[in-house]
């Protein structure tokens, strides 16, 4: 009892991914494995990849990791596959370079799947200003599980047999993608349920010495395509870091007067889901061409691929930015959102965004998602029925270079004539995991995050 106690802690612990950058002239990424005895021997398979200049993903290498998963292991990229990984990121203009990480273990009976990914400095990759490691904790408990398909192999293919072993790899195929271009993306929503007009400003990126971007929202799980409400035991959901990075600024001003019950402040841009599958592909000399089978295994990423511009200030892109009085056109997850706590908003006081901050992040160190935005709603709404109506539950943050710094800043205010109203931010009811930096590392966290910031003015 005590032995299936231990194996069972074990199995639960962390697995360290250190990927190193190296200038060398042909290139390398080391990455280190480090696990627990209780996964000595399983084998890892893994992808690099990244995103394309139209925002689709793109695999840059692909391979295995012996069976010693707690010595060091390393992948070995050439000059040109690290190229290319900076070539997308320059493409868009990016101050970041976005390197994704699958990795699937088999142990057990079962594989387990599992994704991160990081953004670095376009040096990381080339030049002598290069970081000298990116470093990724992995745990199998944000792994998405299911059996190893080899009992579907046995009864499809009568010429597997121990005596022709077969070669065997894991991969995401991508089913379906869509990008929708200049859509108005709300960053600050006021429901005025009061009868006082309430004032909103919102400011992004107001910080010009500091790029920030949109991070990379991956939902995935078993089966998730066929689930129509959002379930936190058998979806998780998981935030990247981030996809393009610049000095960007952008926001606008609104006042919601007693009489309108909506209004919210917008900034343009380009938003794309992309739909993936998972495959267990194998080959053996009595079939040349591989044959692949689905695990069951899928996920959509909710992501910015970019902003629209329309003017640079010195080296500060400012976004088309606007406000419209009435509701933004989609539908919002209310079965996934909740109030966080009321902050009195007595006549002509501001109540700063920070405060909401505060409110939803008591507990945690997650401000480093800080303001979300309904990236998910945005795109049930556009991809007319192609998605999973549980979809309109994903968010996507936005993160600056400096973990201390805020994205948008801003406030809301009661402007009269009723006294005293109070407002509430909307948040996830479910945890979200979410990486959150610290002055030297960044880790994950499993956080409640905003919904919006989409705040609702009451008078209780």
């Amino acid at each position: 009892m005590r032995w299936k106690l231990l194996v069972g802690v074990l199995l639960t612990a962390s697995i360290f991914l250190t990927i190193i950058a190296s200038a060398t002239p042909i290139g390398k990424i080391d990455v280190k494995v480090s696990t627990p005895q209780g996964l000595q021997g399983a084998k890892v398979y893994y992808d690099i990849w990244t995103f394309t200049k139209n925002g689709s993903i793109v695999v840059i290498k692909r391979g295995t990791l012996g069976g010693h998963l707690f010595f060091k292991n390393s992948i070995y990229l050439s000059k040109g596959e690290l190229q290319k990984i900076k070539n997308s990121a320059e493409t868009i203009g990016s101050k970041t370079s976005f390197i994704g990480v699958d990795l699937w273990i088999e142990k057990d009976g079962k594989v387990y799947s599992l994704i991160d990914g990081v953004d670095k400095p376009l040096s990381a990759l080339s030049g002598w200003g290069f970081e000298k490691s990116i470093e990724l904790t992995l745990n199998l408990k944000d792994a998405s599980a299911v059996p190893i398909p080899h009992a579907r192999i046995k009864t499809l293919s009568k010429g597997i047999t121990p005596e022709s072993p077969t070669k065997h790899w894991y991969e995401w195929r991508t089913i379906r993608e869509q990008r929708f271009q200049n859509v108005k993306i709300p960053i600050l929503i006021i429901h005025n349920n009061v009868w006082s007009d309430i004032f909103g400003t919102a400011d992004i990126g107001i910080t010009a010495l500091k790029y920030w971007g949109p991070d990379v929202t991956v939902a995935f799980g078993d089966m998730i395509s066929e689930k129509v409400k959002f379930d936190p035991s058998s979806i998780k959901v998981k935030v990247l870091e981030r996809s393009i990075t610049d000095y960007y600024a952008g926001g606008d001003d609104i006042t919601v007067p007693k009489e309108y019950r909506w209004g919210y402040v917008w900034i343009k841009g380009t938003v794309h889901y992309i739909y993936q599958k998972e495959y267990f592909c194998y080959k053996s000399a009595y079939h040349p061409q591989p044959t692949c089978l689905f695990t069951g295994n899928e996920r959509y990423f909710a992501k910015i691929d970019s902003f629209t511009i329309d003017r640079v200030s010195g080296n500060v892109k400012h976004i088309t930015s606007g406000s419209t009085l009435g509701k933004p056109p989609y539908n919002f997850p209310s079965s996934w959102m909740e109030r966080s706590s009321g902050i009195n908003g007595t006549l002509n006081r501001p109540i700063y965004v920070a405060d909401f901050y505060g409110e939803i992040y008591t507990g945690s160190n997650g401000c480093s998602f800080c303001v979300g935005v309904p990236v998910g709603a945005i795109l049930d709404a556009l991809a007319d029925g192609s998605l999973p109506p549980w979809f309109a539950t994903v968010t996507v943050g936005f993160s600056v270079s400096d973990y201390s710094s805020y994205v948008m800043l801003g406030h809301v205010k009661n402007k009269g004539p009723s006294s005293t109203v109070t407002f509430h931010a909307m948040e996830s009811k479910y945890k979200v995991e979410i990486p959150v930096k610290h002055w030297f590392w960044t880790s994950h966290e499993d956080v409640n995050v905003p919904i919006g910031l989409y705040v609702e003015a009451d008078y209780s």
